[in-house]
């Protein structure tokens, strides 16, 4: 699910949340001559015009770099080691790095090779990925390798994109 998924999600549930304790007959009888007082109508959760303008607020960039620098400066790794150590070539961790400017989105697999090269656990992983509209998904077998390696923290990503191979027969970190 995306962020802006989640924040639509979050508003109308406070919308909800807030309307579900009010009596609205007034709306109903305006809006449906048919309906009798006293009757318990909602009005709309939001108009169009609302949600445009919220809507108009999401933005289609995501930017993981700041929580890449971030957690390189934490565990005091080059940047040039990182994307090495992730098996990421230079031109794609350039094109991350200029990702708020460019609108390029890296691939799952390339930010969970990132995340096992920072050696992040599986609250930091899923926090990266949710950036990026991503997440570790219960129902793919690749994911709960993943999952399950960093929270044995093994991270090789080699080995891991082995055991996958093994498992699935199909690439998942390199594809």
């Amino acid at each position: 699910m995306t962020n802006e998924k989640r924040v639509i999600e979050n508003l109308i549930e406070n919308y909800q949340e807030i309307i579900s304790n009010y009596v609205i007959t007034a709306y109903a009888a305006s809006r449906h001559a048919s309906v009798s007082a006293g009757m318990v109508c909602t009005p709309p959760l939001s108009s169009l015009s609302n949600i445009k303008n919220i809507v108009k607020s999401f933005s289609n960039t995501c930017d993981i770099y700041p929580s890449i620098i971030k957690y390189c400066e934490e565990k005091d790794i080059a940047e040039n080691e990182l994307y090495k150590k992730a098996h990421v070539s230079k031109t794609v961790f350039s094109k991350i790095r200029s990702m708020k400017d460019t609108g390029y989105k890296p691939s799952k697999s390339t930010i969970l090779c990132l995340c096992l090269a920072l050696e992040l656990n599986n609250k930091e992983t899923e926090e990266m990925l949710n950036i990026a509209g991503y997440s570790l998904s219960g129902d793919i077998i690749a994911d709960k390798i993943v999952s399950y390696c960093i929270s044995k923290r093994y991270y090789d990503v080699y080995d891991i994109e082995n055991l996958i191979l093994e498992k699935t027969g199909g690439a998942y970190l390199y594809s």
